[in-house]
Formats: structure tokens, sequence, C-alpha cells
């Protein structure tokens, strides 16, 4: 992991997912920064039940938005990777001409979501 120095907005980085709630993810950047990223930067899907796609100590792709004064604590979105997508809902996949990405990813959500247990 980096130091606090080494972050700048903009970045994309990978951290690991310290907290769960209904307002956000908390993500570790590093042994001083961490950030969170709020329910607003989720999906609908995702964003009403966050716990259901995100654990604790699972790595995550982030962007950083904004670094705080002191370089303690950041504010973040997750980076659109393909396997944050797979770990995301559908609402990724809703395109102008509807759901056929969802006809595309449906068995391997499905897959997913019986070796995490969920079904």
């Amino acid at each position: 992991m980096r130091t606090n120095n080494q972050f700048k907005e903009g970045d994309v980085v990978e951290g690991r997912i310290t907290g769960v709630q209904a307002y956000g993810i908390f993500i570790k950047l590093s042994d001083v920064c961490s950030g969170l990223v709020h329910s607003s930067e989720l999906g609908k899907i995702e964003s009403d039940n966050p716990s259901r796609f995100f654990k604790i100590g699972q790595p995550l792709k982030v962007k950083i938005l904004r670094i705080k004064p002191g370089g303690k604590q950041a504010v973040l979105r997750v980076h659109r990777t393909p396997a944050n997508k797979r770990r995301m809902g559908a609402s990724n996949f809703e395109t102008v001409s509807g759901f056929s990405g969802v006809r595309k990813q449906l068995a391997s959500w499905i897959q997913d979501a019986k070796d995490n247990n969920y079904i």
C-alpha cells in the first residue's frame, strides 16, 4: 500500500474494504489513509443493500475523487472494472436497447450468488 502523500485526486487504486454501512463503504488505502464510497456513488441496486455486494476484507479498486485536508481521509468512487461490475448489480448493464446485457450476465450472477450463499 502507498503512503498518504503518494495519492492524488483522480488516482485509481486498490484498497481493502474495512466497513460496510447503509450509507457507504469504508476503504483502507494505506496505513495512514482511508476513505468512504458514499452510497450515492453506488448503483441503485447496490445502494439499497451494500452488504449484499461488498464484504469486509475484499479488495476493491476505487477512484480518488477528493483528498481531505491532512491527507488521511478521501472521498472515493468504485472504479468500474469488469470484476467490480460482476460483484455489483444489473444496474451497470442497462443500455439504451434495454436489458440485453442482463441476459448475457444472468448465468454468471446466478453462479456468483450460489457461490456466496445468497441463494
